[in-house]
Formats: C-alpha cells, sequence, structure tokens
C-alpha cells in the first residue's frame, strides 16, 4: 500500500460525487477494504505530520460524524503510540458515528485516547480538522461558525484532512469562518473544487496521497477537469522554422486604449510581439498613437476617429484582441460593433471594456476567447459576482455555452472552459493583482492564436505562459512588480 504524499499533483481532477461513487469500487479492484483504507489515509497524515512536527507540538484533533471523523482518529491514535501529547475535540457527538468511523473511534477510546469539549487552544502548536471532508455542500451551522473563528485565530499550524472543512469540494465555494488550513492532505483523486478560486487559499500547500488505488480509480471514471501541467504546456509552444517570415509568424490588431489608456493598448500590444506574432498593429485613439508608439517602434499604430477606419486594418488580421483600456463611450461602442460585424469573422480575444460592453448587447459570436474576471463574467451573467465565486466551474461552463466561445475566468487557479472540456491553470501568483496583467494576458492569446493554435491551446498556454512568467519574474520580491516586468520573462519562455 502506497502511503506516500506529494505536492506533485496529478493531471486530472474530480468532483467529489465521482469520489464517493468510484472510490470503493476501485478500493476493491485492488482488493483493499474500506476500512484499511480508512486506516491508510490517517496514516498518511500521521505520517506527514511525524515528519514535520516533532513531538514538542501538542496536537488537537477536531471531529465531526461522517468519515473524515473515522481519518482523525486513526491520525490521533498513531500519535499517541508514536509518543505525541493528542486530544481529540469531537465538535459533533461520537454516538452519530457509524460503520468504520465509529470503529476507529472505538479504538482510540480503547487506547486511552482522551477527547476532550473545552480545550485550551493555545497550548496545541498543530491542530487538525477532520470534521467535513468532501461531503460539506451547505454553510457551516452557526456554533460551527464560532469554532472555526476561533481555530483560526490561533498560532498553531492548521492541517485540513482531505479538505477543509466549510470549502465546497465540487464548486470551491468557502463559507463563512471557513477553516483555514496551511496544509491540505487530499486523498484518491484531486478534488476539483480545491484549486481555484478562494479555496486555493483555503487549503494552503496541497499535497497528494493516492493510498494505492488512484489509478484503479482513475480508469473508473472521466476527470471532470484538467489541470495544466509544466511539460505539457511547454510541448505547445510554437516551433518557428528556419524559412518562416513575418508574415508566417501572423499578424495581431489590438483595438485598445480609449482616451487616456494609451498604457493598456500599449502592453496588450507588446505582449503580442514579445510572444512571437510576426506583425502587430494597434487602433487607439487618436490621442495615444504617440504614447504607444514611444520606445517601440516595431508596434504599427493607427490612431481611429471613426470605426469604418477600422476596415483595412480588420481586413490584413489574421486575429484581433479588443477591450483593454478601451472605454464605454459611443467610440469604443462603434470600434466593438465593427469588429463583431466584420465579414471576414476573424479570430478574437475580448477583454475588458469589450465584455462590459458585448455585456449591454450580446450577439452570437464564434472563434473568440472571452476573458472576464468575476465581475465581467458576472455582467455577461447577468449574475453577481458572489454567484460566480459561488461556483467558478458552473460560471465558466456557462459562458461558453451561452456566447459559443472558449471562456477563461480569471483568478486564482483560472479556468478555461471550452467545448472539449475544463482546465484549470496551475501557474500563477498573487503578483498578478497589478495593473496591467490583463491586458499582458489578452497580447499573449492573441498572439498564440496568430501564430496557428486553436482558441483552447492558445488560452489554456497563454495562461499558464502569463501566471509562469509571473512566478519568475517575482523571484527577486513580488510586491511592486510591474505587468511590463513578465516581458523579458515571456520571451525567453516561448524560446
Amino acid at each position: 500500500m502506497d502511503l506516500s504524499y506529494s505536492t506533485n499533483l496529478p493531471h486530472q481532477a474530480y468532483t467529489p460525487q465521482q469520489l464517493k461513487e468510484y472510490e470503493s469500487v476501485a478500493a476493491k479492484h485492488c482488493a483493499v477494504s474500506m476500512s484499511a483504507l480508512m486506516t491508510n489515509a490517517g496514516a498518511v497524515v500521521a505520517h506527514w505530520l511525524m515528519r514535520h512536527y516533532t513531538k514538542q507540538h501538542a496536537v488537537l484533533v477536531i471531529t465531526g460524524c461522517g468519515n473524515n471523523a473515522g481519518d482523525g482518529f486513526v491520525v490521533a491514535q498513531q500519535l499517541r503510540e508514536a509518543g505525541y501529547d493528542v486530544d481529540v475535540w469531537p465538535l459533533m457527538s461520537p454516538s452519530r458515528l457509524s460503520g468504520d468511523a465509529k470503529s476507529m473511534y472505538e479504538a482510540y477510546k480503547s487506547s486511552t485516547g482522551q477527547c476532550v469539549h473545552q480545550p485550551s487552544l493555545n497550548r496545541y502548536g498543530v491542530i487538525v480538522d477532520a470534521v467535513f471532508g468532501i461531503g460539506l455542500d451547505r454553510p457551516l451551522e452557526q456554533e460551527l461558525q464560532a469554532h472555526f473563528e476561533r481555530l483560526n485565530e490561533t498560532k498553531a499550524t492548521r492541517i485540513a484532512i482531505d479538505v477543509p472543512s466549510g470549502v465546497n469540494a465540487l464548486t470551491g465555494e468557502v463559507h463563512a469562518h471557513a477553516f483555514a488550513a496551511h496544509h491540505t492532505i487530499t486523498f484518491i483523486g484531486l478534488k476539483q473544487g480545491l484549486l481555484t478560486g478562494r479555496a486555493k487559499e483555503q487549503c494552503g500547500m496541497l499535497w497528494f496521497a493516492p493510498l494505492g488505488i488512484d489509478q484503479a480509480f482513475s480508469h473508473l471514471c472521466v476527470p471532470s477537469a484538467k489541470r495544466l501541467m509544466h511539460e505539457q504546456m511547454m510541448q505547445k509552444r510554437i516551433y518557428r522554422a528556419p524559412s518562416s517570415h513575418k508574415g508566417s509568424a501572423g499578424h495581431v490588431l489590438v483595438v485598445a486604449g480609449g482616451l487616456g489608456m494609451a498604457g493598456a493598448a500599449r502592453l496588450c500590444a507588446e505582449a503580442a510581439l514579445r510572444c512571437g506574432a510576426g506583425l502587430v498593429s494597434v487602433a487607439t485613439h487618436p490621442e495615444n498613437v504617440s504614447a504607444v508608439l514611444q520606445g517601440r517602434y516595431e508596434l504599427m499604430v493607427h490612431g481611429i476617429k471613426d470605426a469604418r477606419e477600422l476596415i483595412p486594418l480588420l481586413d490584413k488580421a489574421d486575429v484581433v484582441a479588443i477591450g483593454p483600456g478601451l472605454g464605454q463611450c459611443e467610440w469604443a461602442k462603434s470600434l466593438l460593433q465593427q469588429v463583431l460585424s466584420h465579414s471576414k469573422n476573424t479570430p478574437k480575444v475580448m477583454d475588458a471594456d469589450a465584455l462590459n460592453l458585448f455585456a449591454q448587447h450580446p450577439v452570437d459570436i464564434k472563434n473568440a476567447v472571452l476573458t472576464p474576471h468575476p465581475k465581467e463574467a458576472a455582467r455577461l451573467l447577468q449574475s453577481t459576482v458572489a454567484n460566480i465565486e459561488g461556483n467558478r466551474f458552473d460560471a465558466a461552463k456557462t459562458l461558453a455555452r451561452k456566447f459559443h466561445v472558449t471562456a477563461l475566468l480569471k483568478g486564482p487557479g483560472t479556468l478555461i472552459a471550452h467545448d472539449q472540456g475544463m482546465y484549470i491553470n496551475s501557474s500563477g501568483s498573487e503578483v498578478l493583482a497589478s495593473a496591467g496583467m490583463g491586458d499582458v494576458l489578452s497580447g499573449i492569446i492573441a498572439s498564440l492564436l496568430a501564430q496557428g493554435l486553436n482558441e483552447r491551446d492558445a488560452a489554456c498556454l497563454g495562461a499558464y505562459l502569463h501566471g509562469f512568467a509571473a512566478q519568475q519574474a517575482s523571484a527577486q520580491g513580488g510586491k511592486g512588480l510591474l505587468a511590463s516586468d513578465l516581458f523579458p520573462v515571456l520571451r525567453s519562455l516561448v524560446g
């Protein structure tokens, strides 16, 4: 039996419903009883704790009334046997336990294990959450919220078993006062909800333990989403033949930059150049021309007074990126309408104000990548930010299905929804929360489209390169990192 754990997470992700339905079948296929599986899960967590924390750290295990509690009692018993100072705090009466979880509780009690009901939280160096696991799909009760609020305020290291209590493993929604873990050790298959939005932060560092049945499990069901892996993404980079020329590397048209917003147009356009586009034209407000062109004379910059002036530029373009800093005035509306109505039906990347304007008067579009943040997604779906963040997977799927596009929903664990599946970006960090980063992303995706990638691959590779470049560029400090600081790193990444 494999009791290892790793931060090298698998490629596939699953819904909690899939775990519930197939884990027992996979265990049976591997000749592992459910009782043994629970023991192994607890053993992995106990081993992890023993490897990282000495016996000087008192441990508190908090339990509920389901199988997650059974894992917790195994952890407590194994740590006690190893000489650790361990208490269990049942947040729900152990009388509600049944099956294997009840057996693990009885084994813990028979070994003189202690249950406490009003623990002094400050005495514990480690707190282990074994309350809900994958099953929670509702807000926490008031009493539990109060307990978790106190636990989250301690200085102890907090470890979650499988899923932090209060996090919805299907949607990624984080309920009020959910357990805030520094580390989460999850089993058998990655739960999709742990990989995106606020749930990523709530999990802390995510560790994976296969428990020896992961391969059998993966053969039983189709993953609900796939993580973007470094090696896979690097293989999608575009090879440029020795005989290529600027025309064969694609022509991007950036329609961006209303009055006073030259920076957004410049960032998007330069990102397209830095990621390999052969030609980049910019259509912007006439007063922005000199600012966009300054110091980057490789750009072809056009001041546009009337939307009809876009037509010859659209005729020549292989891809259009529209929206960064565009504004929402009549001039901006006319430019968007011209792009959407152009007979050539050029592939498009739509971001920022293009999305806000499109939300007001949506039309059927194809060959497009939409890159909204949650607020823009809420406008597009006539919803609220809370609803978008409450189920990012459903929001991304709905965007893709409603507008017949590839939808890239920004945020931690960016989601890319396409009619061929759901993808979760594994790169990026908090340094992306900075002005202009979205403009750079739009330029990257447009450049990849212009060089021949399809919408899905361009969105996936673009999101990954954007996030990985931010990680690399922030190596000497994240605060103060500028969107333009990504350009030297992007150039090296695209080869």
